[in-house]
């Protein structure tokens, strides 16, 4: 089975497991795939649908509209938890660090898991592309656990 073009860059990213069905959501792996930068990454597929898949863009940009208005307010908790994650582990690690250097690590930091967007996606084979527009993605983001981000949310803050 062909995964889906995020899936397979955000599993990578991440350092997830791959079994399709898991119902446990790993928090750390998680938090990373929440650092992933959904607009710019679904802008791109959108582009590359345009191309491999045009009949599919409407569809698919529902798809992302919906999962977007539900995730948004998560991604941003997320995101915030895991900088302060990162701030508290650079001044364990160099208490004297200088504010300029902790932001300098937290942006390296987070930069990794956006850098190279572009490239990955232009870089997926037609077909896949073309799978991911007509439905591998949107079913993703519909189904997949590890893409419900309040899911995870509620997961850390009930400590389970």
């Amino acid at each position: 089975m062909i995964k889906p073009i995020l899936l397979a860059l955000a599993l990578a990213s991440a350092g997830m497991p791959t079994a399709a069905g898991a119902q446990v959501i790993d928090v750390a792996a998680g938090i990373q795939l929440a650092q992933i930068d959904f607009d710019t990454y679904h802008a791109l597929l959108l582009e590359r649908c345009k191309v491999v898949a045009p009949d599919s863009v409407d569809g698919l940009s529902d798809v992302m509209a919906q999962w977007k208005e539900r995730n948004a307010d998560a991604l941003i908790i997320l995101r915030q938890l895991y900088k302060v994650q990162l701030i508290q582990q650079m001044r364990a690690r160099e208490p004297n660090a200088t504010d300029a250097a902790i932001d300098a690590h937290v942006a390296a930091v987070q930069g990794v898991f956006n850098s190279g967007l572009k490239s990955r996606v232009a870089g997926v084979s037609a077909d896949e592309a073309k799978m991911s527009c007509e439905s591998g993605y949107a079913r993703t983001l519909l189904t997949q656990r590890d893409m419900d981000f309040n899911v995870l949310l509620k997961r850390m803050l009930l400590g389970r």
